[in-house]
């Protein structure tokens, strides 16, 4: 099984080297192998961790819990920027006060071509963040540098989206203006949509549908179950991509305070209560496999007939 979307460090990296006291990481790199070796346990063989820049990714953190689990974990690059660009790229790029070729396309190509900051594991994914429900420049600009590598390298491209104010086809859209084909993309977040006639327009542009965010309580599990048979229902099996969007350590919140208001947003979540529930619906052990092993292969490598060949970042 593979677990396409989800994280083990999301934090501030800046702010807890000023404030070591808030959070060890050495503890943090124990606690997630843990929780990976759990995963494994029952059945999860590989999770995708799309945390990239602007959400604290650490490659030197996430090698060290590599060593420690069977796991595979795969990365991505890319970039958060839902207030902005931070400076160091801010003002260098195409129509900036430097006015240039964008750095950030050549910082993402290195991390799919040479590896992430010295480790071996090269990224296998781009990401970029869309909230918005109209383009501004920023978005803009983080769009034409996404889509520019992924013409030169093929990997996917993710687009974390708002299901709450729905603006997974703005995100197409823009990706279209670039030649990015809509199989090529993941619309992360989407299979929370509630609705219905919405997200049945999003499944029918032929991206990947992120039914993702399991365990977390935003939405009910009885609203996403049903997303997920409903769309299977109507012919968007291989569509489907199933996660958390999980991460062992969160700075957003206390973990006395996650835990009292996600008890289930975890890693073995799926496993344990989802596939259970989703048997009950009525999908079957294929279509089960296609949802955790074949969307997720094809994703990653563009086909299904081999095992499918995750980049371990040790």
């Amino acid at each position: 099984m593979t677990l396409a979307h989800e994280h083990l460090f999301v934090w501030n990296p800046e702010f807890h080297r000023n404030h070591p006291t808030l959070w060890e990481p050495s503890v943090g790199v124990e606690r997630a192998a843990q929780e990976l070796e759990r995963a494994y346990e029952l059945g999860i063989r590989t999770i995708v961790d799309l945390t990239v820049l602007g959400q604290g990714r650490d490659p030197q953190l996430i090698a060290q819990v590599a060593e420690k689990t069977r796991v595979n974990i795969i990365l991505a690059t890319g970039i958060y920027a839902l207030e902005g660009l931070p400076q160091i790229v801010r003002y260098r790029g195409p129509g900036e006060i430097l006015d240039m070729p964008d750095p950030l396309v050549d910082l993402m190509e290195s991390d799919i071509r040479d590896g992430i900051a010295g480790t071996r594991a090269k990224a296998a994914l781009l990401k970029f963040a869309c909230e918005h429900q109209e383009a501004d420049p920023t978005l803009r600009r983080v769009v034409a540098a996404i889509a520019e590598v992924h013409s030169r390298t093929g990997v996917p491209v993710v687009v974390h989206t708002d299901p709450v104010r729905p603006n997974a086809l703005l995100a197409l859209d823009l990706l279209a203006k670039h030649g990015v084909d809509p199989g090529d993309v993941v619309l992360a977040h989407a299979g929370d949509i509630t609705d219905a006639g919405y997200l049945r327009e999003v499944a029918g542009s032929g991206a990947y549908i992120g039914c993702d965010r399991f365990g977390m309580v935003m939405v009910p599990e009885g609203q996403r179950i049903s997303n997920v048979t409903d769309l299977v229902g109507r012919g968007h099996l291989r569509q489907l991509l199933l996660s958390h969007d999980c991460a062992s350590f969160i700075d957003h919140f206390p973990e006395d305070v996650r835990q009292a208001m996600m008890p289930d947003w975890s890693y073995d979540h799926l496993p344990l209560r989802v596939i259970p529930a989703l048997r009950r619906e009525g999908l079957n052990n294929g279509q089960l496999t296609t949802l955790f092993e074949e969307n997720p292969r094809r994703l990653l490598t563009g086909r299904t007939d081999t095992a499918q060949g995750a980049t371990h970042a040790g």
